[in-house]
């Protein structure tokens, strides 16, 4: 269609050793640049969505369904004719009407609207935290790196070593807990998916794990929730998968998480990953005594 069309039409007849025309081609490939980096971020999810508009005539919620996610936003369809271009909503993803589901809201954009069969209308919106341009993220950049000069407080410190990992075999937990805690690690291991997201209202992990095939709520819906909370955003999520098929590391790499690991897999294993995402305090302290030592000596 459109980009078949761009990628083999025929270059205009130029003199030999004469130079492409770089204003026509440039915008092109820069746009289809981002279209390819774009779905490339997108995986097909199917789970609940809950939509709230209440800055319009008409305020409303309801739920649906969606058809596919990215980092950035989420394509839900929907019977409601309602729907416009730049319209503020509240979107639940994914949402659960459960008791202590852990639903995190966050507020998004309509970027554009898909009539689909049957008279409904497929609704594509950017989360408004994934609109900031160049400098925001340059400044977000910056304000860890200055925080990180001030004195941390003992709660940051616990924050930092702490393993929370949702394991629903006490034995597989077990063994987790007792590799990883000698490395200084505070290992907080849950059976269920919503204990998880009880603790994550509360803390902030230096790495999650959970299983790609959990019971209440995959490992890669739990990996969309944290990448989709600006607080919880940059905790490194390792996904572990029974099946190990090409679909499960991609659809995992896709919504952010760090490491897709086949089971099963050693202890030691999980240990070297976990090292490899967030050093261990003990390494930590040990560097830090490194590193103060020398400077007391001249002089």
């Amino acid at each position: 269609m459109g980009t078949s069309t761009v990628a083999h039409s025929e270059p205009p007849t130029k003199a030999p050793g004469q130079r492409p025309q770089g204003p026509q081609s440039g915008p092109q490939s820069g746009s289809q640049d981002g279209i390819d980096r774009r779905r490339r971020r997108r995986a097909k999810i199917s789970a609940q969505v809950c939509i709230c508009a209440v800055e319009c005539a008409e305020p409303f919620e309801e739920v649906c369904m969606s058809v596919d996610v990215s980092r950035d936003g989420l394509l839900f369809t929907s019977a409601r004719t309602n729907y416009v271009k730049g319209q503020l909503l509240q979107i639940t993803f994914p949402y659960s009407k459960l008791d202590n589901a852990g639903n995190l809201g966050q507020p998004a954009e309509v970027v554009r609207l898909v009539p689909q069969p049957g008279g409904k209308t497929g609704v594509a919106v950017q989360f408004i935290s994934a609109k900031a341009d160049t400098k925001s993220e340059r400044k977000s950049a910056v304000a860890p790196a200055i925080s990180k000069n001030k004195a941390p407080s003992t709660l940051s410190n616990t924050q930092q070593s702490v393993v929370l990992a949702v394991e629903s075999d006490p034995r597989g937990a077990e063994s987790m807990r007792n590799m990883l805690e000698q490395d200084g690690y505070t290992v907080i291991a849950v059976p269920t998916a919503q204990a998880a997201l009880e603790i994550l209202r509360t803390t902030v992990p230096a790495v999650f794990i959970a299983e790609v095939e959990a019971e209440d709520m995959s490992g890669q819906d739990l990996c969309v929730i944290i990448k989709q909370n600006e607080r919880l955003a940059k905790v490194p999520v390792i996904l572990m998968t029974r099946s190990a098929q090409p679909a499960d590391y991609a659809t995992s790499h896709q919504l952010g998480a760090v490491v897709c690991m086949a089971k099963p897999f050693t202890p030691e294993r999980l240990q070297q990953v976990v090292r490899l995402v967030a050093p261990p305090p003990a390494l930590r302290a040990a560097n830090g005594r490194e590193r103060t030592s020398p400077a007391a000596s001249p002089g």
